[in-house]
Parts: C-alpha cells; sequence; structure tokens
C-alpha cells in the first residue's frame, strides 16, 4: 500500500521523471493542471497575431517540440515576454486533434499549450 502511495504521489508531482519525459509532455497531473491554468490565463489577455516571417517559421519548424506538432505556423504574438505561436495541422478532424495547436513558449519551455478548432472573434 505504501509503495503504492509513492508512486502515486511520484507520477501526481512527477518527481522522478526521465530526460526523455523532460521536454513536457509526458507530464504529470500537476503540470497538466499548470498548463490548464496558463491556457485560461492567456485566454483574457489581448492578442495581435501576425503571420511568421520566414526565418521565424524557419526556426519553429527545426525546435524540437514545436516541429512535431502541426504542419505549418500560421501565426506568433510577442506577449507578456513569451513568443505565442499557433501551428495549423493539415488533418484534423474526429479521430485525429483538432485544427490547430497553440504554444506559449518562455525561452525554449512550455508555458502552456492547448488544441482548438476555430479562432476567436475579434
Amino acid at each position: 500500500m505504501i509503495r503504492w502511495a509513492i508512486q502515486f504521489f511520484r507520477d501526481l508531482t512527477g518527481i522522478g521523471t526521465t530526460a526523455a519525459e523532460a521536454d513536457g509532455f509526458g507530464q504529470s497531473l500537476a503540470e497538466d493542471i499548470r498548463f490548464w491554468l496558463n491556457v485560461r490565463q492567456c485566454r483574457r489577455m489581448p492578442v495581435c497575431w501576425r503571420a511568421p516571417t520566414e526565418t521565424e517559421e524557419n526556426v519553429i519548424e527545426r525546435q524540437p517540440i514545436l516541429g512535431r506538432f502541426g504542419d505549418r505556423t500560421i501565426a506568433v504574438a510577442d506577449v507578456a515576454g513569451r513568443r505565442w505561436i499557433v501551428r495549423e495541422r493539415y488533418w484534423h478532424g474526429w479521430p485525429d486533434p483538432r485544427r490547430y495547436v497553440f504554444f506559449a513558449m518562455d525561452g525554449e519551455k512550455v508555458w502552456a499549450v492547448a488544441d482548438f478548432d476555430r479562432w476567436p472573434p475579434c
């Protein structure tokens, strides 16, 4: 029973994760909750999106985390010292993931991430 409780606590908090899980997508329940709260905070902020430059597009495509999610970058913004990025997937809809994926990057670390299907109204 104690062994199970210790493992549950480790899974919940992410204690003892390996380097392979350090990219932020082998996360614990606590990290899932943190992402959810950060995305809620992002939704409350006004954003002026712009199309990425060719250089930005190439850097994002080569980034090990962002390059795996989505097929092309359609919008970027710099908000509160973080780089916000929206990538579009060519294959989307059930059973595939949603059409767009949103990232808020704090340097090289993913600060918030969410999938969505429609752009919110302006």
